[in-house]
């Protein structure tokens, strides 16, 4: 026998015994007189040597080694390399001899027959000389291990890797390790291991932080000077921490921007990155622009190039196809791509069908009803049918949804009508009528009295029969704002009216229009009055349609659903698959309505991708669905390591998955060990700033889930909050919260303001007089800022110029040009600009003035009805009333450091202004004389 290395003490507790790399241990007598093995089992540094007549298991033949001497190749002795085995051979002492029992490739094989003896006194070597040869493996790993938590932010992509290496690593040495006696370097190795396998959340949490506070003692005085002022501990934080996914939500003015530059620039001095090996992702150009100009001011770089989605997606195109691809000149034109759409839909109206489809529509879907029996007060019905300028194919302003669908369906039938049409059953004789265009409330409403002159919702002169349409449901209940009683006793008035008067009257129901019936009930009703129809041709009803403009919107519909449609859908979501799914959210009508949209756009939208294809042009929706097909279909690889989104509350799913696709296609086998591969094979770093409160482009596609369930769709990731504003004050931070917190699907979060107030910085103005306009309320805030910034001056003894956005929901409500001029040139201490309040996001003033703030179509929040197909592609809409536009007021309130003016429409005023005047908000209410 010869002495083992220095390292393996196989004798407990004696280090002068004397080790062996070498030896044999002998069969028991029962196995060297009855079986067939013939000599001892050979253990060396190298291998295990079974006993001559020992047959390898099947599955062993591959691996097995016919000796490793000229003397073991005589005598057919087979021998197994100790890095086969999985864990340590071990010994079970039975009746006729100790059984050796060994695990290779996950199986169990035994090897019967051992004398009790040496295996007694050799157990521990099998086990030294196991680790002896394993060892390299389980220090790499350690070693492995402890580097990367200390060098590398611990994403959750490398701990899965870690915690699967050492879920494998941990079987293999323990618990067996730690009642054996190893060299000091193993034993200490196994005892990390241990740690590793039970490491808690706690263990991980303390490692990353450890890791953050390193590197933020490391590059303190980077993080003090890269900006203006030195960065605050969060926004540090933020542009240390590096998971596969992070998302940081940065509120109004905490200073996003200023962590998208840090964290580029740290990513550079670290040495973490190269600049090529970054890509940062803007929406626009200008904003693209404005980032690299940041970047170079204050890292000294210009290598660093922002992007945006449009731009990547033709970088990933021309580098797959080998070419720049021609862009349509429609993507800077939307005026030709509608009279394109418009031309094209006229062509297809040589098509009978296509042509009675369209028809169908402007009749019965051109206008986006509301249930009545959504409604509270009559009031609000009033301003629903006004704000949305409901007209018949004629032209006439309806009172009531369904007042538009029985006239059109009797003006495509060819039955002469009168509508609001006035009668008295006396003064005029029987029977008489005579128009009016006065005011008309529906059905039973009008009845006053069995006296008088009361009015028909229509009259049909030919044939001198009425039409009465009452809103009622099935169970004969009423609107919330009608007097269920009150109307039903002036129903049967009337009716009482019509059988002493004896004439005819076809009746129908709000639950007939509710079920999509009400053509059928009509057209019942007139067969049974036997009237004549004679429908009008198709052409002179287009030729209305025409004249009256409709075709000309629906044209515009039709090229916004092209775009909406292939900007979220990718031209995958059938017809069925929309329906499935807005299943759960829309009635009948929008069903109807849905399908037979989709079947005016789909001929069209052939015709538009057939024009691009034989033009050999693209849309910017084709930018990125190319470029996400090539990247999923690992046409393209990623060649950056850190992928960072800004503005990510804006962000599609289209958009999303191109950036997730841009993050997975760099990723390599996460089974592998750490560091295995090229360092630029490691997982791409996804980095999102964006904010939830200030989600508002769901129109152009923008899906806020993707960020409050950013997890859902990135998978493990890390979020942070920037919650320090350095724009407003504490007064406007605490009301804005308030009012935006309302909603409990958005993430909840505190904004704590850096500059305090001593009084309300919310000021809600209203005209005590109804007659003065909105002018008046607009020249008291600038008059009562332009004192301010007066006082401040003097106080100061300084001349500044204060910044004064003047924000409306719509752009048509803000000053025009020269008004803005004349302000500007009335209050020369105030700099006056006027911004719709989308584009007034990102920005900020001294002061802001909130125009518009009244109820309707074009108020705020805006009660503009949405296509239904266009609300089924568009992503899906928020359960909270209202939530988008709630943030966008939540946007305009935030633009102002200093003070908020809102101008209040006392006539009709807008519900956010309502509730802001509520005992709950800290708001100043100034009545202006």
């Amino acid at each position: 026998m010869t002495d083992t290395p220095p390292e393996i003490n196989s004798i407990h507790h004696n280090k002068h015994t004397t080790q062996t790399t070498s030896f044999v241990i002998q069969l028991s007598w029962f196995g060297r007189i009855f079986s067939s093995l013939q000599s001892g089992l050979i253990v060396d540094e190298h291998s295990l040597v079974f006993p001559e007549g020992f047959v390898p298991p099947k599955a062993l033949k591959t691996l097995v080694v016919n000796g490793r001497s000229k003397a073991q190749v005589k005598r057919k002795r087979y021998s197994l390399l100790w890095q086969h085995f999985d864990i340590p051979p071990v010994f079970e002492w039975r009746w006729l001899g100790a059984t050796l029992i060994y695990q290779v490739n996950g199986l169990v094989y035994e090897l019967h027959f051992i004398g009790y003896r040496d295996s007694r006194a050799f157990a521990g070597q099998i086990k030294s000389q196991w680790a002896h040869y394993h060892q390299k493996r389980l220090l790499k790993l350690v070693s492995n291990v402890e580097n990367t938590t200390q060098v590398r932010y611990l994403r959750h992509s490398r701990l899965k890797a870690i915690q699967q290496r050492v879920a494998q690593e941990y079987p293999r040495w323990l618990p067996w390790a730690q009642s054996t006696h190893l060299s000091n370097s193993i034993g200490d190795a196994v005892a990390k291991l241990k740690v590793m396998h039970n490491w808690s959340e706690t263990d991980i949490n303390e490692l990353r932080e450890r890791f953050i506070q390193k590197q933020l003692r490391l590059y303190r005085n980077y993080f003090d000077t890269v900006e203006s002022n030195p960065l605050t501990e969060k926004q540090r934080r933020a542009a240390v921490i590096d998971d596969d996914s992070n998302l940081l939500l940065a509120g109004a003015g905490t200073g996003k921007t200023s962590v998208m530059v840090a964290r580029a620039g740290y990513l550079l001095t670290s040495e973490q990155a190269r600049p090529e090996e970054i890509l940062l992702l803007a929406y626009g150009k200008k904003a693209a622009t404005e980032m690299d100009e940041r970047i170079k001011d204050k890292l000294g770089i210009d290598s660093i190039k922002t992007s945006t989605f449009h731009s990547l997606g033709l970088t990933i195109i021309s580098q797959v196809e080998g070419k720049q691809p021609s862009l349509s000149a429609w993507v800077n034109d939307e005026e030709a791509k509608t009279q394109w759409v418009q031309a094209t839909m006229e062509s297809q109206l040589l098509n009978a069908r296509y042509r009675q489809q369209l028809i169908k529509y402007m009749s019965d879907f051109y206008y986006q009803p509301k249930n009545t029996f959504e409604f509270t007060a009559q009031s609000d019905v009033d301003r629903y049918i006004t704000s949305n300028d409901i007209r018949t194919l004629k032209g006439e302003r309806v009172n009531d949804v369904a007042h538009l669908h029985i006239a059109n369906w009797l003006l495509l039938h060819g039955i002469e009508y009168h509508y609001n049409a006035t009668y008295e059953f006396g003064a005029l004789g029987k029977g008489k009528c005579a128009s009016s265009n006065s005011n008309h409330k529906s059905g039973a409403d009008a009845a006053s009295s069995a006296v008088g002159v009361i009015k028909a919702d229509f009259y049909l002169p030919l044939s001198k029969v009425y039409i009465e349409y009452y809103a009622l449901d099935e169970n004969g209940n009423t609107p919330a704002y009608k007097d269920k009683n009150h109307y039903q006793n002036m129903m049967q008035r009337k009716r009482e009216l019509h059988s002493q008067e004896g004439s005819r009257c076809i009746e129908l129901f709000y639950h007939q229009y509710a079920k999509g019936k009400l053509n059928n009930a009509l057209k019942r009703g007139v067969n049974k009055m036997q009237l004549n129809i004679v429908p009008i041709d198709d052409e002179t009803v287009l030729d209305r349609v025409r004249e009256s403009g409709r075709m000309i919107k629906l044209a515009g519909l039709l090229s916004q659903l092209i775009t909406v449609y292939k900007s979220t859908c990718q031209g995958k979501l059938t017809l069925e698959k929309i329906l499935h799914r807005v299943a759960g959210n829309t009635t009948n009508t929008d069903i109807q309505q849905i399908r037979l949209v989709f079947s005016l756009l789909r001929p069209i939208y052939q015709q538009y991708q057939k024009y691009l294809r034989q033009q050999a042009q693209i849309d910017f929706e084709d930018m990125v669905g190319k470029a996400i097909n090539y990247v999923e279909q690992k046409k393209f690889v990623a060649p950056w390591r850190y992928i960072m989104v800004d503005e990510f509350q804006d962000i599609s799913e289209p958009r999303a998955r191109l950036v997730r696709a841009l993050r997975d296609s760099t990723w390599p086998n996460i089974a592998q060990p750490e560091r295995a591969k090229p360092e630029k094979a490691q997982p791409a770093s996804l980095f999102c700033v964006g904010d939830d409160w200030q989600a508002i482009y769901r129109f152009s596609g923008a899906d806020v889930s993707l960020t409050t369930g950013f997890r859902q769709y990135f998978g493990p990731s890390s979020q942070n909050v920037l919650d320090q504003t350095f724009r407003f004050n504490d007064r406007i931070g605490n009301t804005a919260t308030q009012f935006v917190s309302q909603n409990p699907e958005q993430i909840s979060k505190e904004i704590r303001s850096l500059s305090k107030a001593d009084k309300p910085s919310v000021s809600i103005l209203q005209c005590e007089v109804n007659t003065k306009s909105n002018d008046f309320l607009l020249h008291q805030a600038l008059a009562d800022i332009d004192s301010q910034v007066r006082v401040k001056g003097r106080v100061q003894r300084t001349k500044r110029v204060s910044t004064v956005y003047i924000l409306g929901r719509f752009w048509f409500q803000l000053p025009d040009e020269e008004a803005l001029k004349k302000l500007n040139q009335q209050y020369p201490d105030l700099q006056i600009r006027s911004l719709s309040i989308h584009a007034a996001k990102g920005k900020e003033a001294d002061y802001a003035i909130l125009t518009g703030m009244s109820q309707g179509q074009h108020g705020f929040p805006a009660s503009k009805v949405t296509s239904p197909l266009l609300k089924a592609l568009l992503p899906v809409e928020e359960t909270y009333p209202n939530a988008e536009e709630r943030r966008l007021f939540y946007v305009a309130l935030t633009r102002a450091k200093h003070k908020v003016y809102i101008l209040a429409d006392k006539n009709q005023p807008s519900p956010f202004v309502s509730e802001l005047m509520g005992p709950a908000f800290d708001v100043e209410i100034v009545k202006c004389a």
